[in-house]
């Protein structure tokens, strides 16, 4: 049972539609005006890792280009990004820093995020390669 994504080329609005069958999608019509003119969209898909493999990718010259600004607010967001993306695998507490920085606190790690970025990534590696042993 597909769903497909398409862009519509009347109402240009991007939908997605669910067949009971892949023989059912070869005549779609956009759910939202009626018409056949559709555009087949490329879906996402997600790619499953493991923690060794997600470690092993974090780009740290990357991860702090994305650092928007020496203000609080732009490193609460930053932090905040980085919490969701990487405090489970990392241990790290970005979501805290986050939040001293929006109660206003200029955190100290915030002097050398390179650093305290580095560090975490290489004990989480540790405990990895730790408990793999």
């Amino acid at each position: 049972m597909p769903i497909y994504q398409y862009d519509c080329g009347d109402c240009e609005r991007a939908v997605e539609i669910f067949f009971r069958s892949a023989a059912k999608a070869a005549d779609p019509r956009c759910p939202e005006c009626g018409s056949a003119r559709l555009q087949r969209r490329i879906s996402k898909v997600a790619r499953v890792r493991s923690t060794g493999q997600r470690l092993d990718d974090i780009n740290i010259a990357e991860e702090l280009g994305h650092l928007e600004s020496k203000d609080e607010r732009g490193f609460s967001r930053w932090a905040k990004q980085m919490g969701d993306k990487f405090d489970g695998e990392l241990g790290s507490n970005f979501r805290e820093l986050a939040q001293k920085a929006d109660s206003g606190l200029n955190p100290v790690e915030r002097s050398d995020v390179k650093f305290t970025l580095e560090n975490s990534i290489r004990r989480a590696k540790e405990k990895q390669s730790d408990s793999t042993d």
